[in-house]
C-alpha cells in the first residue's frame, strides 16, 4: 500500500527527464544564439523608440548575454525540482468555457511552438538592450529569481497539471513535451508570468504596444500548443502583476518603476 502511494513521486524515469533531454542539438542552438544575439541587439540598441542611456560596449553585451543564459538555466532548475518534489499528487486544471471558445477560433496548432519557445531568445536580446549597467542587470536577475522562487513554492504546495497535451510531429514541440513531462508546474504559467515580467522591463524601451504583444502572443501560443489552459494563463498574469507591483517595486524602486 505504501509503495503504491509513493510511486508517483519515485518514478525512475523522472531522472531522465531532468538530466537527459537537454540534448546536443539544443546545446548547439544555444551556442549559436549566444554568438549572434549580442551582436544583433548591440547594433539595434539605438534604434528602439526609447534608447537606454548606457556606456555598455559590444563585449559587455556578450558578457551579459552569456550570464543571462546560464542564470536562466540555473534558476529554472527550481522548476524541474518541483516535478519530483511536491507536497501531494498534482490535481488536473480543467478547461473552462473560455477554453472552448478559444479553440473554436484558434484550434490546436503546433506551429505556435515557434512563438512559445523561440520568442524568449528575442526577449533576451531586448532585455539586454534595456540594461543600463551591471548593477541594473543584477537587480533584473534578482527580480527573476524572486519570481521563479514564488512560482516554485506554489507548485510545491499546490501541484497541478492539465488533462492532456496534443500529439505532434513538430520536432521542437515534441522536445518541449519530453522535457516538460510528468506533471506539475501548469498553474500559474511560468511562460506567461515571465512574459509579463518582460513587458514591465521593456514597455519604456520598445514602447507599450510592442511590449504588451509579448505576453499576448505567449499566452496564445501556450493554449494553441495545449501546454496550458486558460486558468493557467490568467493566474500567470495575475501572479506577475502582483509580484512586480507589490514586491519588486517595493524592494528595488529605482529599477522597477
Amino acid at each position: 500500500m505504501l509503495g503504491n502511494t509513493l510511486e508517483p513521486f519515485t518514478n525512475p524515469n523522472d531522472i531522465k527527464i531532468h538530466h537527459g533531454n537537454f540534448s546536443i542539438d539544443l546545446v548547439l542552438m544555444l551556442v549559436v544564439v549566444v554568438i549572434i544575439i549580442p551582436y544583433i541587439f548591440f547594433n539595434i540598441r539605438l534604434h528602439v523608440p526609447y534608447p537606454v542611456k548606457s556606456s555598455l560596449k559590444l563585449q559587455d553585451y556578450y558578457i551579459l548575454t552569456i550570464l543571462l543564459v546560464y542564470l536562466v538555466i540555473g534558476v529554472y532548475q527550481q522548476y524541474f525540482w518541483t516535478k519530483k518534489n511536491k507536497l501531494r499528487k498534482e490535481k488536473i486544471i480543467p478547461k473552462t468555457k473560455i477554453d472552448k471558445i478559444f479553440y473554436s477560433i484558434f484550434g490546436e496548432n503546433d506551429t505556435w511552438v515557434y512563438i512559445y519557445n523561440f520568442i524568449y531568445y528575442f526577449i533576451f536580446g531586448l532585455i539586454v538592450i534595456s540594461i543600463r549597467d551591471y548593477k541594473h542587470f543584477a537587480f533584473i536577475i534578482l527580480g527573476g529569481i524572486i519570481m521563479m522562487t514564488g512560482l516554485s513554492i506554489i507548485w510545491y504546495l499546490f501541484p497541478n497539471e492539465i488533462e492532456q497535451r496534443m500529439k505532434t510531429d513538430k520536432y521542437f514541440l515534441q522536445k518541449t513535451q519530453t522535457i516538460d513531462a510528468y506533471g506539475n508546474n501548469c498553474c500559474p504559467s511560468a511562460h506567461v508570468a515571465f512574459a509579463m515580467y518582460s513587458f514591465y522591463l521593456l514597455k519604456n524601451v520598445i514602447g507599450y504596444t510592442p511590449a504588451i504583444l509579448i505576453p499576448i502572443l505567449i499566452s496564445i501560443s501556450c493554449m494553441t500548443t495545449t501546454q496550458h489552459v486558460f486558468t493557467d494563463i490568467v493566474f500567470g498574469a495575475i501572479y506577475s502583476i502582483l509580484v512586480y507591483n507589490f514586491i519588486l517595486k517595493k524592494i528595488f524602486p529605482t529599477t522597477f518603476k
